[in-house]
């Protein structure tokens, strides 16, 4: 009957096991690292970091395109208001 007993609750308990982790204290750092080994750089900062240099002098010294807007008074208007 002893034996039924312990085969009985060898079997209950050897799937539930499954279910909670066992904690074999080791060390005292988990196995698995989850800290990143360099930061990257995000969005924008990352994509001018790898754009390819200015060597030669003429790209160097160029000025940044001026973009000829119209002013406020120039533009069309945007919506017209019609009446019956």
């Amino acid at each position: 009957m002893k034996l039924l007993t312990f085969l009985f609750a060898l079997l209950t308990l050897a799937p539930a096991t499954a279910f909670f982790g066992v904690s074999t204290p080791t060390s005292a750092f988990s196995s698995t690292s989850l800290s990143a080994k360099h930061a990257m750089k995000k969005a924008a900062k990352g994509h001018n970091a790898y754009r390819p240099k200015k060597s030669r002098p003429s790209d160097i010294n160029r000025k940044a395109p001026s973009y000829n807007l119209p002013k406020d008074a120039d533009k069309p208007a945007e919506y017209t208001i019609g009446g019956k």
